[in-house]
């Protein structure tokens, strides 16, 4: 395949993505993370030895009105060998509840020893939040609190991150957001999280033979006024090509991954979900679909954790 060929495919599945992720609360969770290493933490920025782009989108029970979606686009970009910046837009519906945020984040990675690295990195971010009344059916006709959107206005937020690493195993931690979300004509509480939670996740890359690489991983969300979310995804890379995997959330769904990497440089991932829950009596169609474009000095995925890639 010709190098153009290579950018085209790239913009017409990141249109293809955008279009169908129209899952998702105030903070977004997926089942590739990998797509979204900056959206989890910060500490990520610069972690590879190369630059990217990463497009998700996200979409949940669908045919079910008011149903999760979302679309993330984000740049993670190395500057230095000890330095990476990068910046993530997210676009995320669930009911009436719409919001758009937009990041900058940096991090600085420092040599441990011979084999493990450890980054911090800081997040800063504009946030809007609005929640469209007229969405809403309430049993008081010309309710006065359902004559006007409900909105936070431009407001801004900061989060930080850690992560330690190998090229076989990781260790992350992240707070995204550390201040609460204010809306300018009611408390929203019951209805939009207010406050962002803490990530915790690690994971490995585990050679089983010359073709095959078993790499496990699990994801935490707590501490953000809901019960816990624990994701566990086993995924298997034959030959360096393709990836096959489950998934699996404790809140009761499960699901399979599938990844195709293109000469080294595009990979296109997927992921359906079916819940296991009531909600498979509304609807049991969750998709996910992902694309990544490296470019800049690209190594073989052996020399840096297959989380970032």
């Amino acid at each position: 395949m010709k190098k153009y060929s290579i950018y085209s495919l790239f913009v017409c599945f990141a249109s293809l993505a955008i279009s169908n992720s129209i899952s998702a609360q105030v903070d977004p969770s997926y089942r590739q993370y990998r797509f979204n290493a900056l959206v989890l933490n910060p500490a990520h920025a610069g972690s590879n030895e190369y630059s990217d782009v990463s497009v998700l989108g996200s979409q949940y029970w669908v045919g079910m009105p008011g149903a999760p979606q979302t679309a993330t686009i984000s740049g993670n970009f190395k500057v230095m060998d000890n330095f990476g910046i990068g910046a993530t837009v997210v676009a995320d519906e669930n009911g009436p509840v719409h919001s758009t945020n937009v990041s900058l984040v940096g991090a600085y990675h420092l040599k441990l020893s011979n084999k493990w690295k450890f980054s911090t990195g800081l997040k800063l971010s504009a946030i809007n939040h609005n929640v469209i009344t007229s969405e809403l059916q309430t049993s008081q006709s010309s309710d006065p609190d359902m004559q006007e959107n409900l909105s936070t206005g431009l407001s801004f937020n900061a989060g930080f991150g850690f992560l330690v690493y190998s090229k076989k195993l990781y260790f992350g931690f992240s707070k995204p957001r550390v201040g609460t979300l204010r809306f300018n004509r009611m408390d929203m509480g019951a209805y939009v999280d207010k406050k962002s939670g803490y990530i915790a996740y690690t994971g490995a890359d585990l050679k089983i033979n010359e073709t095959v690489e078993f790499r496990p991983s699990v994801m935490a969300l707590f501490g953000h006024g809901g019960p816990l979310s624990l994701d566990v995804n086993a995924v298997f890379t034959m030959n360096n090509l393709l990836d096959l995997g489950v998934t699996y959330n404790f809140k009761g769904s499960v699901g399979a991954i599938i990844g195709v990497n293109i000469q080294d440089k595009l990979y296109l991932g997927y992921s359906y979900v079916y819940p296991m829950n009531r909600m498979n009596t509304v609807s049991i169609q969750s998709h996910e679909l992902g694309l990544r474009l490296k470019f800049g000095k690209v190594k073989k995925s052996g020399d840096s954790p297959r989380f970032f890639n």
